[in-house]
């Protein structure tokens, strides 16, 4: 996988150690960026981006409550830069169990190396876009339009395949920017990019959003609290979230460990949990709604 948008540039140091993930938060923390857009611009150089890669493709063993309190601590710094940071790692959940070893070593690779990779959003009421044959590769359709891409390396679809379940369609965000908006061909997608979806994949990932949305909304909640009039009900509330953040975090290590058999029931109310406590966090306690 070797992205269009390669360019010289400094190879990010290898956290390889839970201390060298604070550690490099601590320089991202006390860096000189006058900007959310500068400060998000410094990630790739910081090796952040590589701390979720798995033990088996050379990457760190850190645990998912040190992952969680790297995108609290950056939300309290910096919003933009957390969002980055977030949907980089539920990108890389969701392809951590799909492909094949081949497609994640490229992946992780690239990871290695800087890029960043998120999802792809789909626009309100559309459906999933679908890869068909052409040539030697393959087209989406429908047009772009009816997908959200943003700025980072590498976009995560969810396409559907004739005959097939839905599949991960990377794209690649150079190749994507210069291509003619007026053009009526569709997006090309090659072989190496579309990679079949692990038999969970879409849950362990809808999970680790939940997650780390949580993650963010404590770093958010809790400069707020001490910015705040002294309430108790939000002492309550921030206890409720870091019990719900440790309890998530060592269900994902299980998983992420010892690959038990996934129960879907349970993932879906955690995930449920997690958006009312993190809710009721940030002070709207309507709800959660989840479709």
């Amino acid at each position: 996988m070797v992205s269009m948008a390669d360019r010289l540039r400094p190879v990010p140091p290898a956290l390889t150690r839970e201390a060298d993930v604070v550690a490099a938060l601590d320089r991202l923390g006390h860096s000189p960026a006058s900007g959310e857009t500068d400060q998000a611009s410094q990630l790739p150089a910081s090796g952040l981006l590589a701390m979720s890669i798995p033990e088996s493709f050379g990457g760190p063993d850190i645990s998912n409550l040190i992952v969680a309190d790297a995108v609290s601590r950056l939300a309290t710094w910096n919003a933009a830069a957390a969002e980055r940071l977030l949907r980089h790692l539920v990108a890389l959940e969701l392809l951590r169990t799909s492909g094949s070893n081949e497609q994640r070593k490229a992946i992780y690779g690239r990871v290695v190396l800087g890029d960043v990779f998120e999802f792809a959003d789909r626009r309100a009421g559309a459906g999933l876009p679908r890869l068909v044959r052409s040539g030697l590769a393959f087209a989406l359709e429908p047009a772009r339009s009816d997908i959200e891409t943003g700025s980072t390396d590498w976009q995560v679809v969810l396409a559907s395949a004739v005959g097939s379940a839905p599949v991960a369609a990377i794209l690649d965000h150079a190749r994507v920017s210069l291509r003619d908006e007026r053009a009526a061909s569709d997006l090309t997608v090659h072989p190496d990019y579309i990679l079949s979806l692990g038999s969970n994949a879409e849950s362990l990932a809808r999970l680790m959003e939940a997650f780390l949305k949580a993650a963010a909304a404590r770093g958010q909640a809790g400069v707020k609290a001490l910015t705040a009039a002294t309430d108790p009900s939000v002492a309550v509330e921030l206890e409720l979230l870091d019990a719900m953040i440790h309890k998530t975090a060592s269900f994902i290590d299980g998983i992420q460990v010892d690959d038990p058999r996934i129960d879907l029931g349970h993932i879906d109310r955690l995930c449920r949990a997690l958006d009312t406590a993190h809710l009721r966090c940030l002070g709207d306690h309507s709800p959660a709604m989840r479709s």
